[in-house]
């Protein structure tokens, strides 16, 4: 999917317009689902699983597989599709319930078979199950250049999927999965996966220096990748932040070459980094971005050689895969519900509302409703307790309006839920964001060396270290009290108006770093003026409650 690509590069232009990045917003609203967003991705590792990407940074829906009860539908496919749905319980409960329309569908093109197995629709999502059969293109990779559903008027229904090769018979088990449900209970549509690619990993060794403060240019020049930059940033605590940036001389690879930099020690085994990372944010030209962490010290002691690691492809079939099915949900109706709420998430605030929650066999929707488009939550995490089981649950954007946010929770295999079903939806972590005119800081006598100033916002003390790297002046900030979250972006004022730094560290609201890091182009002035736009705070041990007690009607 493109949008958060277009998210990511709309916020990222300067624009006087487009005042900040909200990489927590929108993290906040995709990191939960591995496959949302295939343009912030990595390819899996060893070619043993393939959800086209996976995330560094994640949290996964749903709790791990639990030994099923065979029934008619479930006994024939349970030996393919324990180990697949491990984060899509709902579906493994789908299967131990009996339900799920079997599709037996099969198309063969240049000796490539692409079956569907059995379909899941509900007023939630679709998920059809597949095994494709890549013929003779074999590899370490093999993907879906795209894959969705086409409707009767021939639009394009947008998916993901994941899928693993199963070793004993060389066939790939897999799940396509969709927010689009048919409106009425039967829907004609079209299965459509535009060919297979094949994939293989490739390395290319660089010389890089720690020491050097100023970025590092490699030429790569194959598989069309261009020249890749390499940005040293030191933190506090012996933590250091590689960031790289990756020309693409063409500018289609973007979609499956998914580079990181890997690190190996004298015993050709990788280092670890230190904490998550993010890859896959656009550039001003296109560039692939990505940011990983590590001990600076573990790197001086141990690190013997570096290399920019990618997927280069090695094959692929480019004549789509084409399956017409007849979707049916009517016997996932059944135990489909909802209810009504408009009840306060946080009684203090009252700005976000429980709008209603809808109840389908396989997942648990509860509904948010706030007056911002794509306003940021007010707590990061979400469990929902029913009737004594706790389920986890994943933040995702509404399909249906902008001031919605859903929660989305898998339902356990062996978990009844009837209409009166208690239920309390939890959440813990308080993040509030505080915007207004703050007083500026003043950055003194700019040079390449690392200069400190302190200043005070909000009641704490936020320390700023500048300095020049390549002709463009670094902003840094941070504060040591645990309970500020961070500067989400700084501004200087120039001709009457706003000129904003390009973020050249992402940040998250709750991964214990409220460091940010600032870029100003070509910057030629010996002083600086900078403002911050918006900061916020962070209470890990704020808690909310809300059962979930459907609206009394009249």
């Amino acid at each position: 999917m493109k949008n958060t690509e277009n998210q990511l590069s709309r916020h990222l232009k300067k624009d006087k317009d487009i005042p900040y990045p909200d990489f927590d917003a929108m993290w906040d609203q995709i990191v939960q689902d591995q496959e949302r967003c295939p343009e912030l991705h990595h390819a899996a590792a060893g070619g043993q699983g393939t959800r086209g990407l996976r995330w560094k940074k994640t949290a996964l829906i749903g709790t791990a597989a639990a030994v099923l009860m065979a029934t008619p539908v479930y006994a024939a496919v349970h030996y393919n599709w324990i180990d697949l749905l491990d984060h899509r319980s709902g579906i493994q409960t789908a299967l131990q319930n009996g339900l799920g329309q079997k599709l037996d569908k099969s198309v063969t093109v240049q000796g490539v078979t692409l079956t569907l197995d059995t379909a899941f629709s509900d007023d939630n999502r679709t998920v059809i199950l597949y095994t494709l059969n890549p013929g003779t293109y074999q590899g370490d990779t093999v993907r879906f250049p795209s894959i969705g559903l086409q409707d009767e008027s021939g639009k394009l229904i947008e998916g993901r999927y994941y899928h693993v090769l199963d070793q004993t018979d060389g066939l790939y088990k897999g799940y396509f999965e969709t927010e689009w449900t048919p409106s009425g209970n039967t829907a004609n549509v079209k299965l459509t996966a535009g060919g297979i690619q094949v994939l293989a990993p490739a390395e290319k060794e660089i010389n890089l220096d720690l020491s050097r403060q100023q970025s590092q240019v490699f030429d790569i020049n194959q598989d069309g990748l261009g020249k890749l930059a390499v940005s040293v940033f030191h933190e506090k605590g012996h933590k250091v932040m590689l960031s790289t940036s990756l020309s693409l001389d063409q500018p289609e690879v973007r979609e499956y070459v998914f580079p990181s930099l890997k690190i190996y020690n004298q015993e050709k085994q990788i280092l670890e980094e230190t904490a998550p990372g993010i890859s896959g944010k656009p550039g001003a030209n296109g560039e692939y971005i990505s940011e990983q962490f590590y001990n600076l010290e573990t790197l001086k002691q141990q690190a013997a050689s570096y290399v920019l690691a990618y997927s280069r492809e090695e094959g692929k079939m480019d004549q789509s895969l084409d399956i017409g099915i007849q979707l049916d949900k009517t016997e996932m109706l059944s135990g489909t519900s909802k209810r009504v709420l408009n009840l306060p998430l946080d009684q203090q605030s009252g700005e976000t509302m429980v709008k209603e929650a809808v109840i389908t066999p396989t997942q648990i929707r509860v509904i948010l409703a706030h007056d911002e488009s794509f306003a940021r939550l007010p707590y990061l995490n979400y469990k929902l307790d029913v009737n004594g089981t706790e389920l986890d649950g994943g933040v995702w954007p509404s399909e249906d309006s902008k001031q919605e946010t859903e929660l989305r929770f898998e339902v356990n295999p062996g978990l009844k839920i009837n209409p009166d079903t208690p239920m309390t939806l939890y959440a813990n972590h308080q993040v509030q964001y505080i915007e207004g005119e703050f007083e500026p800081v003043t950055l003194p006598a700019i040079s390449e060396k690392p200069q400190v100033v302190d200043s005070n916002l909000g009641g704490f003390t936020i320390h700023w270290t500048y300095y020049l790297k390549d002709g463009d002046l670094y902003v840094e900030r941070y504060s040591d009290d645990s309970h500020f979250g961070g500067i989400n972006q700084t501004y200087m004022q120039q001709q009457g108006e706003r000129s904003y730094g390009v973020p050249a560290k992402t940040q998250f609201a709750g991964d214990g770093s409220n460091q940010g890091i600032d870029r100003y182009e070509k910057y030629t002035s010996d002083t600086a003026v900078v403002y911050p736009y918006m900061y916020s705070t962070e209470e890990p041990e704020r808690k909310a409650a809300v059962p979930l007690t459907a609206e009394k009607k009249n």
